[in-house]
């Protein structure tokens, strides 16, 4: 029984230190952000890889051909939905939660003071199928900017493995609960460091 406890807590506490890596500081601090009430947000999906595919291009051919073979005509509509998820369900939803969590409005066309880079680096899609469903989740690297000086990082931050959208039929909105998560965990992170 006394192993069983000790078991239990060396589980509880390695999960506990997982869900704490999933966002890492690698540059800077946030203090430059205390007092703040607006940033400017912009998004970059260069170099993207996608589940097993690996490149986003490779994913989309995959996709696209497979949706032709099934039914002509859908591979190309099937590939601008791809797209316009992005401006659709991921960005608005990663702002509408950083904004909650952080108190910092965020606007894609600000003169704020600051730019946050929201670079999108890894996407699994997850799947729901009859009775099996899994996970999306994203790999964001966020950096802070200030904007009389892009070339200047005030601040990096690695949003890892973050999960949401299980259960949900469509693909846009299925990541972009990720990208809700990604916007909360991020928001709590930037008002618990912006001191």
């Amino acid at each position: 029984m006394k192993r069983f406890f000790v078991w239990m807590l060396l589980a509880g506490s390695m999960a506990a230190g997982t869900q704490l890596q999933a966002q890492d500081l690698v540059k800077g601090d946030l203090k430059f952000l205390k007092g703040v009430k607006e940033i400017t947000v912009t998004y970059n999906y260069d170099n993207l890889t996608v589940g097993k595919d690996g490149k986003e291009a490779t994913y989309i051919k995959r996709r696209k051909t497979e949706k032709e073979a099934k039914t002509p005509g859908t591979g190309v509509a099937w590939e601008e939905s791809w797209y316009n998820d992005r401006q659709v369900h991921y960005q608005p939803k990663f702002n509408e939660l950083f904004s909650k969590y952080s108190d910092i409005k965020v606007s894609e066309d600000s003169t704020a003071k600051y730019i946050m880079e929201v670079h999108t680096t890894f996407i699994e899609v997850g799947y729901s199928v009859a009775v099996a469903s899994g996970k999306a989740a994203v790999n964001l690297e966020i950096i802070f900017y200030d904007a009389a000086d892009k070339k200047k990082v005030l601040s990096k931050i690695m949003l890892n493995d973050i999960e949401g959208g299980k259960g949900i039929f469509a693909t846009g909105i299925r990541i972009g609960e990720a990208y809700a998560k990604a916007g909360k965990v991020l928001g709590k992170f930037v008002a618990k460091k912006a001191k």
